[in-house]
């Protein structure tokens, strides 16, 4: 992830390591946090929209959440909750 999104390049793969994502699963969960549609997605990841979904779907479940916002909301919610604990080390 570039400097002007959610995350930087050492907060994201911190955020990864915390919930063991995957590297497909990584890779879809900061294109969300990109604003990305699932066509959008699945064009830049060179795999099938139904398979986006399919990926949304899990990651939905593992984190108990209903939607993409829900999701993005668990996830900055978690390494804000992180960071204040530990006085902000990713940054």
């Amino acid at each position: 992830m570039g400097n002007d999104q959610v995350f930087s390049e050492r907060e994201w793969q911190q955020v990864v390591l915390d919930f063991t994502l995957p590297p497909r699963q990584a890779q879809v969960v900061e294109c969300i946090l990109q604003g990305l549609s699932d066509k959008q997605i699945a064009e830049r990841l060179n795999i099938a929209v139904p398979t986006i979904r399919t990926y949304l779907a899990r990651l939905f479940r593992r984190f108990r959440v209903q939607d993409r916002v829900e999701l993005v909301l668990h996830i900055v919610a978690h390494f804000r909750q992180k960071c204040r604990a530990a006085q902000c080390p990713c940054q």
